[in-house]
């Protein structure tokens, strides 16, 4: 809009003007300009209201109140899947002589559940359970010093560690375990729960040795749990052994630290030791596999929607010449590292084919102290090959006690 220019002449002194309608005219200028802003406030107003209105209408038609959509979604989605079960529990609550209220829908029930959706790995602990289950994983545990497995229906020990309780009682790797304080464990996770405990305090553990059952009464004692032991070969100091027991957070450390003391000893070749290792943290495996391969694909993982993602390794590599030794109880993280040595060449697989556990689960914990482990994704080799049920066929087959032995002839050539 452009200005007008405004030509203001001065009356002449000796000119006569009329200042009453010079006032009355002003006056209705002045009424007419409060008229049309007062018009045009209201209008400006009217607007904003219905612009508000609209807003706080679109608001309460998607949840009742001022949220992001992203998190209108999200209750949506609670709501219709279980809407329906929250208004059970609400029902239970207001039933006048129900005998059970929602409160008592109690750890039992919920390992219940959790037991019956179909997947084997799945887990509910309670608080307890999962101080223990954590304990596991943090390199150190009060326990008797043994590592079990699932093997046909039976929990079987397969390591004893040195000067644990276990050991100095006389038990012994392949025992059986039968029952833990005259109870029987349902499998090996729930019979770890109830061997730990206390400092100090005393736990009886029965096995089947053969067919005879024995009683070992231990007091619990700190295990410093070492995952992964190491020496040079007696028979070839050259060679360099090493045992990972389980992979826990350090053990890709404590395997790097074992490499260089190898090496600092004369050892040239090494032999890396997998039999009977379940698994563990899948990080810790990613780790060890990209310090011994050059630039390559360790591993994928995919959801149940298809998501994907890509594990590779870094372009430098520790450039050593080993094998790998692998069991029947070969399974999980020990199956990630594997099957991407055996893809990649990076060092020929001994032994027997593995246990074929190709998925990862996930951990979540609640505010009460209890967790919840879930399977989140299936994990395939550099070559595409699914391992869940299949595990990974080495390239020289032979049976786990002679595989030692095949791993020293072969690194000899």
């Amino acid at each position: 809009m452009q200005d007008k220019n405004l030509n203001i002449t001065e009356p002449n002194k000796n000119e006569t003007v009329d200042r009453t309608e010079h006032v009355v005219n002003n006056e209705k200028n002045d009424k007419a300009f409060t008229t049309k802003t007062k018009r045009r406030i209201f209008f400006a107003l009217g607007f904003l209201c219905c612009l508000a209105l609209i807003a706080i209408i679109y608001k309460f038609q998607t949840f009742g109140k001022f949220v992001p959509n992203s998190t209108y979604e999200y209750y949506k989605e609670l709501e219709d899947n279980y809407g329906k079960y929250n208004e059970i529990l609400r029902m239970i609550g207001e039933d006048p002589i129900a005998t059970t209220q929602p409160g008592e829908i109690d750890d039992e029930k919920l390992k219940e559940l959790v037991a019956s959706i179909g997947d084997p790995y799945a887990q509910y602990f309670t608080a307890e359970e999962y101080k223990e289950f954590e304990r596991t994983y943090a390199g150190d545990y009060v326990g008797i010093g043994i590592a079990v497995t699932d093997e046909d229906g039976k929990i079987v020990i397969k390591t004893i560690m040195d000067d644990g309780p276990a050991a100095e009682a006389g038990m012994e790797p392949e025992d059986v375990i039968v029952s833990v304080d005259g109870v029987n464990p349902k499998d090996s996770t729930e019979a770890v729960n109830m061997i730990t405990g206390e400092n100090g305090t005393s736990v009886t553990v029965t096995v089947d040795r053969g067919g005879e059952e024995l009683d070992f009464t231990m007091n619990r004692a700190k295990i410093d749990h070492d995952t992964v032991t190491y020496e040079p070969l007696e028979e070839n100091p050259k060679i360099g052994y090493i045992e990972i027991t389980s992979f826990i957070n350090g053990t890709a450390k404590d395997f790097k630290l074992a490499v260089r003391d190898l090496k600092n000893q004369g050892c040239e070749k090494f032999i890396i030791d997998l039999r009977n290792n379940g698994g563990g943290l899948t990080d810790e495996s990613i780790e060890i596999a990209d310090y011994l391969l050059p630039a390559c694909t360790i591993m994928s993982e995919k959801t149940k929607n298809g998501e994907e993602k890509v594990y590779n390794s870094k372009e430098s590599s520790a450039d050593l010449e080993f094998v790998v030794l692998t069991s029947t109880n070969t399974a999980s993280a020990s199956e990630i590292l594997s099957g991407a040595i055996q893809d990649n060449k990076g060092g020929l697989i001994i032994g027997e084919k593995t246990y074929g556990k190709g998925v990862t689960q996930l951990t979540r914990k609640f505010g009460d102290g209890s967790a919840v482990k879930m399977t989140i994704t299936e994990y395939f080799r550099p070559s595409g090959k699914t391992v869940n049920g299949e595990g990974i066929t080495p390239d020289i087959e032979v049976p786990a006690e002679e595989a030692l032995d095949k791993a020293v002839e072969e690194l000899s050539k």
